[in-house]
């Protein structure tokens, strides 16, 4: 007899009995195999070791383990004293490799459950008190104990109507609590838990079953063993005869691809992985959703998926926020559709009106930096010119501006805000209300003030209002290539053309009738296209109508019935500003310029008639910005210049870069933009073409985003996308500290301090790669300093080494060739550096002051030779060899390594921007 826990209800002797040997038909043994005498009664029995050892629970503490293997002889049993009072159970721990732990427990109150290993029966391994009050308050004690099936090291213990869950596998001897449950009913039940057992290991194949099931299986067979599916659940037996199941709380590990956002979670031998058809993964065949995170949103613009990637390249990434401002319009539209034709709520809702105005915000202010370093490049240029002419001809340079073209001032984007152009930053308050700058002229046209004045021409010409030689018409033109006629009706209108206001009115109409046979298949849109042309064309004639008359008391005034047809227009439900519902349906976004053309030419002459278009939000900052450079005085124009760039910081609106520039409010408001929608890609690639001084509060900020950003491309694993923003940025670096070359191949001319100063401010190149032995770094920026009795050892060694200059140790060997990857000697690169730079008379007296710190033009290595390797499987060699092996073979070159070390590749990836620059 004997049963795992059972009570035995012998009064002093254990008997084990066994099953006879030999004939098809087994016959049953009626006297026991084993036979042995307890000093007091068995109140619990277990089988150890794979049936090789009995433990026995006696009534009077002890707990006794026979050897089976020793039966016959004199040795006697192992006996230490366990418990207080009877030994109630010893329950086997079935997860122990050597089958030799198991725990036991007494039934009385405050009794703790102790774990024992039958190898050394010394001491007890530990112990588990648990302390429960049940019905009237008073204590119980433990009345089952049971192991874990499926998590090794974990102990169930029933005390009253819960059963409570240890870790006993934690560091040192104290179990740790991991769970509770509880029976269901009500406290007045009084019913307790008499016994557990868990749900046994499912094996298959001599082996557990641990499978990875794609979360999308629909052929997966839940029926042939459903338990396989819950492994954390137990059977309960109450103490009222009643058999329930019970569900252990447990947290079921999890798991997201930092490659590609999938997810894996585990449920009891079973790993499932999710499809890549859904969540982030999907961004390989998805370009926009309105509802994205703005995780997954910087993963799809790094990964380069449009034709110009989001990177340090003002003009493309405009493009391809134009790219995703189309995409984002056609799927609102088949939103739309989709809603009318279900209408139901049954539809998710998405907020595409934030959606595309945070994408407005972003080509905006990436127009206004592509537009400010056009103009300080073409200026740069133009003064080089200049310069190089002053000795041929002195009549040349003018103290002024130019009346054909407006000069531009601004050396870069740091002085290129509004506020600076004006004069109105923080140290020119004092000449806020000095006007003799101004030229206040009457508009024939408008018969209105109008403000002429250098510096206002300047933030004209930064707002984009200003073309080369000044010519509206070339403006106007741009406007209407993008398709955005009612803005360049609104510009001409401002301008006092009413002319061409009409015009371009007119052909918005045009335009959109002819997508009305586009859209000859949607009924609703057509008929949407068809009624913003005929307003398109009544606002035409509206102002074409406009006339300013003389009125009695000296006010120009439009008439009474011109001005009541234009209110009429205001009114209809596809511009109106109340309707949103018909708003949504308009096929165009210029509708705010279409009402502000009515609203200006309503409020002409009328005290504070121009507040209502300064200060309307469906209007770009840019263009209300200008709007006041032309119309406002010095004093109003900074009290809207002030309340726009407040109103910015607090919605964390990037486009008011326009007003501040990059200084140091230009920061602040980088940092609100970031707080209120985490886009640290756009703030690293803007905050990239700043140099900022050491030790500044904006410095530390344009670091962290930098390298967050970095961290970011580096945690997804996208090396390629992080190499090509730090290829960008020193580009970028180049160029503003003047060591790019010109136009032409020719280096522009520079003064000591200016060369001193790029010489310090030099992007140096960094190389991540260190000695395995010393760990100490191999960048050729950081090896060039060493100095003292490295450089007596490295003074008589090759260009090239083949082990680290710091410890000696042989450097890692190229998978493919077997050769030793070399490293350049630092010492001859800095005596090299040094020869070269003393002939150009860079630096004097041998020193490293004002030593240049860009080194790609001072490598001896060739690019076919550089250290190339895996960030994931850390295997490399030479980058030629790499290059063939790869075109052949699609695992790492390293034996046993099945590494896809490739994976990253922009074929395989589909970046057309990336394949589109390579083409080019």
């Amino acid at each position: 007899s004997g049963g795992g826990g059972g009570s035995g209800g012998g009064k002093g002797s254990t008997s084990a009995g066994g099953v006879g040997k030999g004939g098809s038909s087994a016959v049953a043994v009626k006297t026991p195999v084993y036979r042995y005498a307890n000093n007091t009664g068995v109140e619990s029995l277990s089988w150890l070791s794979d049936g090789q050892l009995l433990a026995v629970g006696c009534q009077k503490r002890n707990v006794q383990i026979y050897d089976l293997r020793v039966s016959g002889t004199n040795a006697p049993p192992i006996s230490v004293f366990a418990h207080s009072e009877a030994v109630s159970g010893i329950v086997s721990d079935g997860n122990c490799p050597t089958k030799s732990v198991f725990a036991t427990f007494g039934k009385n109150a405050g009794e703790p459950v102790k774990i024992w290993d039958a190898r050394m029966m010394d001491s007890s391994l530990g112990e588990i008190r648990v302390v429960s009050s049940f019905g009237g308050g008073s204590d119980v004690g433990v009345s089952a104990i049971a192991w874990s099936v499926a998590r090794p090291g974990v102990l169930s213990v029933a005390v009253g109507n819960s059963i409570r869950t240890y870790d006993t596998k934690t560091p040192g001897s104290r179990s740790l609590p991991v769970g509770v449950s509880y029976l269901d009913g009500s406290d007045e039940d009084e019913s307790f838990v008499q016994d557990i057992a868990f749900q046994p290991q499912i094996f298959c194949g001599g082996k557990r079953s641990s499978v990875i099931l794609p979360a999308d299986d629909t052929t997966l067979d839940y029926n042939s063993n459903p338990f396989e599916f819950y492994p954390h659940r137990s059977l309960v037996v109450s103490s009222k005869g009643q058999i329930e199941v019970m569900s252990e709380s447990h947290a079921a590990p999890l798991a997201v691809s930092k490659r590609d956002g999938r997810v894996a979670h585990g449920l009891g031998g079973n790993v499932w992985v999710g499809p890549t058809t859904d969540g982030p993964s999907a961004m390989e065949g998805k370009l926009l959703f309105a509802s994205e995170d703005i995780s997954s949103r910087m993963m799809r613009r790094a990964r380069c998926l449009h034709a110009f990637r989001y990177s340090t390249n003002a003009s493309d990434n405009v493009r391809m926020l134009e790219e995703e401002k189309a995409v984002l319009l056609s799927q609102q539209r088949l939103h739309l559709q989709s809603s009318s034709r279900k209408k139901s709520s049954s539809l998710q809702p998405i907020d595409f009106h934030n959606a595309l105005s945070d994408i407005d915000q972003l080509i905006r202010s990436w127009r206004w930096i592509a537009h400010v370093e056009s103009l300080s490049s073409e200026q740069r240029g133009d003064d080089n010119i200049n310069s190089n002419n002053s000795s041929m001809n002195f009549s040349s340079s003018h103290s002024g501006f130019a009346t054909d073209e407006t000069p531009w001032q601004a050396k870069g984007l740091i002085d290129a805000g509004v506020m600076k152009l004006l004069r109105m930053s923080s140290r020119d308050v004092a000449d806020e209300n000095n006007n003799w700058m101004d030229n206040k002229s009457t508009s024939d046209t408008l018969s209105c003030d109008e403000y002429d004045s250098p510096m206002r021409r300047a933030a004209l010409n930064a707002c984009g209002w200003i073309k080369k030689y000044g010519v509206l018409r070339d403006l106007l033109d741009e406007c209407e290539a993008r398709g955005e006629f009612e803005r360049s009706a609104a510009l001409a209108i401002w301008h006092g053309n009413i002319g061409e206001c009409v015009a371009a009115l007119q052909r918005g109409a045009e335009d959109m009738r002819e997508l009305v046979d586009e859209d000859s298949g949607d009924p609703t849109a057509s008929k949407s296209c068809e009624i913003y042309a005929e307003t398109l064309s009544l606002i035409a004639m509206c102002v074409a109508g406009f006339n300013m008359t003389m009125g009695s008391d000296g006010v120009p005034k439009t008439s009474t019935v011109w001005s009541n047809a234009c209110e009429s227009l205001l009114r209809r439900p596809d511009i109106s500003q109340s309707d949103d519902s018909s708003r949504l349906q308009t096929p165009s976004l210029g509708v705010s310029y279409v009402r502000a053309i009515c609203t200006f030419l309503l409020n002409l002459g009328k005290e504070n008639g121009l507040n209502k278009t300064i200060h309307d939000e469906g209007l770009s900052l840019a263009d209300r910005v200008a709007f006041s450079c032309r119309f406002l005085s010095r004093a109003d124009l900074r009290s809207f210049l002030d309340t726009s760039l407040r109103k910015c910081l607090k919605t964390g609106n990037i486009e008011g870069l326009l007003i501040t520039g990059l200084d140091k409010r230009g920061i602040g408001l980088i940092q609100s933009f970031v707080d209120r929608c985490s886009d640290v890609q756009t703030a690293a690639l803007i905050s990239s073409r700043l140099v900022l001084p050491e030790g500044g509060t904006e410095r530390r900020m344009c670091s962290e985003w930098l390298d967050s950003y970095r961290m970011l491309l580096n945690n997804l694993q996208m090396w390629h996308s992080r190499a090509a923003f730090d290829v960008g940025r020193n580009e970028i670096l180049r160029r503003l500290n003047g060591n790019a070359p010109a136009v032409g191949g020719r280096r522009p001319m520079q003064s000591k301090k200016q060369q001193q100063l790029g010489n310090e401010l030099q992007f140096p190149p960094q190389l991540w790669a260190r000695c395995n032995y010393c760990n100490s770094s191999l960048p050729l920026s950081k090896l060039r300093r060493q100095e003292g009795i490295a450089n007596s050892w490295l003074s008589r060694q090759k260009p090239v080494l083949t082990c680290c200059p710091q410890c000696k140790k042989p450097l890692p060997r190229c998978s493919i060739c077997l050769l030793s990857l070399g490293c350049l000697n630092p010492y001859l690169e800095l005596q090299r550096e040094r020869n070269q730079y003393s002939r150009g008379g860079v630096g004097s007296g041998g020193t490293n002051q004002g030593v240049i710190e860009d080194l790609s033009g001072l490598a001896n290595i060739p690019f076919a030779e550089w250290f190339t390797w895996c960030m994931r499987c850390k295997h490399g060699g030479h980058a030629h060899h790499l290059v063939g092996w790869f075109s052949k073979h699609v695992t790492c070159a390293v034996s046993g390594c099945d590494c896809r070390c490739q994976f990253d590749g922009y074929e395989k990836l589909r970046r057309p921007a990336l394949s589109s620059q390579q083409g080019g």
